[in-house]
């Protein structure tokens, strides 16, 4: 699934099945109670225009490793 993000509106990519299967927010986003993972488009990308991409691509990392590399620009 594709995410625009931020002001740069910086495209990330990210698979659904993992945000929905590590994170309980991103799969109440992406499921519903009768058919799992069906009730957003694959091809409507998620725009969050007031998250910094840094941020989010941390919060990516995170779900995908179970670690994260935080630097200046991603705490505040």
């Amino acid at each position: 699934m594709t995410f625009v993000v931020g002001r740069e509106q910086q495209q990330v990519f990210a698979h659904r099945c993992v945000l929905a299967c590590r994170c309980q927010a991103f799969r109440g986003m992406l499921t519903s109670n009768e058919d799992p993972l069906s009730s957003v488009p694959p091809q409507g990308p998620f725009i969050l225009g007031n998250v910094q991409p840094e941020v989010f691509l941390a919060v990516i990392e995170f779900l995908y490793t179970n670690s994260v590399t935080l630097n200046s620009h991603t705490v505040s």
